[in-house]
């Protein structure tokens, strides 16, 4: 830390000259907002033109992982309520609900920030049939996706946005099922 500390106060912004490195770290409570009791995880893009969602078991790592300020996250303790806000974020369904509400650029939709949570997402609720039918599809999309990743054909050396087109053609047939349930779901059906 000696060795950051030292890099800060070599490489910061004038308006930064009163914040410490540990200051900076914490930047509105950034770090001790999380809390590591929850075992699972979803995270989302903050930036981008369309959503991308994932879930993380910390029992999965040795060491907690800590969420940098351009990524969203929620923490769980029920894993199913985890794999059912993340396959609902993933939805097309979803992204294209938020699209009208996005800065727009030269390259298109951009920022999606805290746009996802002014849908009406309803809360995980087990006795509710399409809630665990939409847990379970992301559970399966999850799976396809790992072996996709995980195949010959997944472009490893291109850019973020092909990989992840490249995924998301790949689950096109669970991703359609999930859509479907969200669209009904977000009607309140």
């Amino acid at each position: 830390m000696d060795t950051a500390e030292e890099i800060w106060n070599d490489k910061r912004k004038e308006k930064a000259d009163k914040q410490s490195l540990y200051e900076r770290l914490e930047y509105q409570g950034g770090l001790s907002a999380q809390h590591f009791s929850q075992r699972f995880l979803v995270l989302y893009n903050a930036e981008g033109t369309n959503v991308a969602a994932t879930f993380f078991d910390r029992h999965s790592y040795e060491l907690p992982l800590v969420v940098e300020h351009t990524v969203y996250w929620a923490a769980f303790a029920n894993r199913n309520e985890a794999d059912y806000l993340c396959a609902v974020l993933n939805s097309e369904t979803v992204n294209l609900a938020i699209k009208p509400f996005q800065a727009t650029g030269l390259l298109g939709e951009r920022h999606i920030q805290k746009k996802l949570l002014e849908l009406p997402i309803p809360t995980f609720d087990h006795e509710n049939k399409a809630h665990t039918d939409i847990a379970n599809l992301g559970v399966q999309a999850r799976e396809q996706a790992a072996k996709v990743i995980g195949s010959g054909e997944y472009p490893a050396a291109s850019s973020i946005a092909r990989q992840r087109g490249f995924v998301r053609l790949n689950l096109k047939t669970t991703m359609k099922v999930i859509d479907k349930l969200v669209a009904a779901l977000l009607m309140g059906k």
